[in-house]
């Protein structure tokens, strides 16, 4: 059918519209039907049915008014209402091969004069998407036409960057999983669709490539390897920045957005198709079924060669047919390379309402505790008074726990984050390492997760370029190539413990000794334990780095850490043995909010 696609479209957006409370479009609503009237107008373009354009180009006009709130919305989601009818009957008139002009000339007309859009007819090749009077060319200072929708998306952006990161590493492992595809490419089309309401073309035209390259991904056009998840990597990165240049443009300490240079990103972007990856997505679930022990290294290769020379054949079918594994040996190694993600319904809430809610808890839980133990209350006879007052000490105490439990989230973004951290170390290092997680799901007070980022950065670091030899000195000293950092988190004792481990070189006592004699830190170390040994490393511009690196060795980071975790009111240990590694043990409060109650 000639019209398929258009009608999809179509629609689509009718059904959309059908399902919004009271049909008035709000903002993620408007994302959407901007995205598919975009589809919309470069098919109705392709397809030469021009008139569809021009209404498909008017609503996306209106759209940006609605939600700039220059026009009232509900009378700009009536004019979209009637505007999707006509294009259903342009679609009509299309495929029974009549005029379909007739009633769009009187449709535009009202809807310029309402959204007060430029004069244009059904001839013209596409209404202007802005007005006149926007921001010209040389002005100094960034126009905010909309300080709180420009508010929500800085934060739903850096959201999205968040989602991005996580589900990117995630597709790396699992490179083969649709989910995890279209889990990184949905934070980009929403990027995209906000940032065209607001103007901001420079992160709408990334987030748009970077949405078309993940588009040819989900088709199976393009393989997901190395390169394509280092230049998803770069453009979060260079969305990030450009999104937190206009919260301090928001805040008044910068005249406009940053103008990032993205043309070397866009231009590895075009070229993408000339880019080998060296990995083959076969190789992956071969390597499982040789580590079961379902076939022999002998065999994949065996496999990989005839591979070549028909790519559509996936390994799994191929070693059915050969006889060399069951299907249920493949459907298990098919298991193990798939990690099942579960949802959960969540609601938004505004930080400060949920603090001021757990500071009224906390008034509460101290009039309380004065109350039972007034004199004239503990001296009281009433045996109904004083077991009221125990029920309401057992719901203050519960009503406690539920709000403290608000302030909790999983530690498990910033352990990606330490895994993103450690794949760009390694790749700029030139070493090789495996970053293990475990106890993701460790939940943490939501203010210290960003106070306990810096000094993860800087003990993943430590670990990176101190602790982990390359791979021609692990190969020497009998170990794999590939070095092992353990992240883990797990509660214990009303505290949450993370531990960072690497087998890498360990410290050497012997070095520290000598550079704290020379900085006359100590005089001898005849009395001292390892623990205490270790701990020296903590003194300020205390480092026993042979040489400056991009990464570490100038002296600064360990003193760092310490005081971080003290500001805490955490405590960190040191063990270490020279030549298998070292391992950093952190203590942290489950909460603050506990801790300055008790204070």
């Amino acid at each position: 059918m000639k019209y398929e696609k258009i009608i999809s479209i179509v629609n689509d957006m009718a059904s959309n519209f059908l399902c919004l409370d009271d049909q008035r479009i709000d903002v993620p609503a408007a994302g959407i039907f901007l995205n598919q009237l975009e589809s919309l107008i470069n098919e109705a373009e392709a397809q030469a049915v021009s008139p569809l354009s021009h209404v498909a180009c008017g609503l996306s006009a209106l759209l940006e008014k609605v939600v700039l709130n220059d026009v009232d919305r509900t009378e700009g989601s009536r004019f979209f209402e009637k505007g999707l009818t006509i294009m259903q009957d342009i679609i009509a008139c299309c495929e029974a091969g009549s005029d379909c002009n007739g009633n769009i000339e009187p449709y535009l007309k009202s809807l310029r004069a309402f959204a007060g859009l430029e004069t244009v007819g059904p001839a013209a090749d596409k209404i202007e998407m802005m007005p006149q009077d926007t921001a010209k060319e040389g002005e100094d200072r960034f126009e905010i036409q909309d300080p709180s929708l420009l508010k929500d998306f800085i934060t739903e952006g850096l959201e999205y960057i968040g989602e991005i990161e996580t589900n990117v590493l995630n597709l790396e492992q699992s490179p083969d999983d649709k989910d995890y595809i279209n889990a990184v490419f949905r934070p980009f089309h929403s990027i995209k669709g906000v940032a065209s309401f607001l103007d901001l073309k420079d992160i709408r035209e990334l987030a748009h490539n970077l949405e078309t390259l993940l588009d040819r991904a989900r088709s199976g056009e393009l393989p997901v390897g190395s390169a394509l998840i280092d230049i998803i990597l770069d453009g979060a990165d260079a969305l990030k920045e450009m999104i937190e240049s206009l919260q301090e443009v928001l805040e008044g300490t910068r005249p406009h957005p940053l103008k990032l240079d993205t043309s070397d990103l866009l231009k590895r972007i075009e070229n993408i198709d000339s880019v080998h990856d060296d990995e083959r997505e076969v190789k992956k679930l071969g390597a499982i079924l040789v580590e079961d022990g379902v076939i022999s290294t002998e065999q994949l290769e065996s496999v990989l060669e005839t591979a070549e020379e028909d790519i559509p054949k996936k390994i799994g079918e191929r070693l059915m047919e050969d006889g060399k594994a069951t299907a249920k040996q493949v459907s298990k190694a098919l298991r193990k390379q798939t990690q099942q993600v579960t949802a959960t319904n969540t609601i938004r809430v505004d930080v400060k309402k949920l603090d001021d809610l757990i500071d009224m808890i906390g008034e509460l839980v101290i009039t309380q505790a004065m109350i039972r133990q007034n004199q004239t209350i503990r001296s009281s006879a009433d045996r109904k008074l004083m077991g009221d007052i125990s029920q309401l000490a057992s719901i203050t105490s519960e009503l406690q726990r539920t709000s403290t439990s608000l302030r909790m989230i999983p530690i498990k973004q910033t352990f990606q984050r330490m895994a993103r951290l450690v794949r760009d170390l390694t790749k700029n290092a030139g070493k090789q390492v495996t970053i293990n997680l475990s106890g993701e799901d460790t939940e943490i007070d939501r203010n210290m997760v960003e106070e306990i980022y810096n000094p993860l950065v800087h003990m993943i670091r430590n670990s990176v370029d101190h602790g982990i030899e390359t791979p021609e000195e692990r190969m020497h000293s009998g170990k794999p190539d590939k070095g092992l950092i353990e992240l883990k988190a797990y509660h214990k004792g009303g505290n949450i413990v993370i531990e960072i481990s690497d087998d890498g070189r360990g410290l050497k006592k012997d070095r520290l000794i000598r550079k704290a004699v020379d900085k006359g830190l100590i005089k001898s170390a005849d009395s001292m334990s390892d623990h205490e040994i270790f701990k020296l490393i903590f003194h300020p511009g205390f480092s026993t780095a042979e040489k400056v690196t991009d990464v570490s060795g100038r002296g600064v980071g360990m003193d760092v850490v310490k005081q971080a975790v003290e500001k805490l009111r955490g405590k960190i240990e040191i063990n270490s043995v020279e030549g298998k590694g070292t391992t950093f043990t952190t203590y942290f409060p489950l909460t603050m909010a506990i801790i300055d109650g008790m204070i």
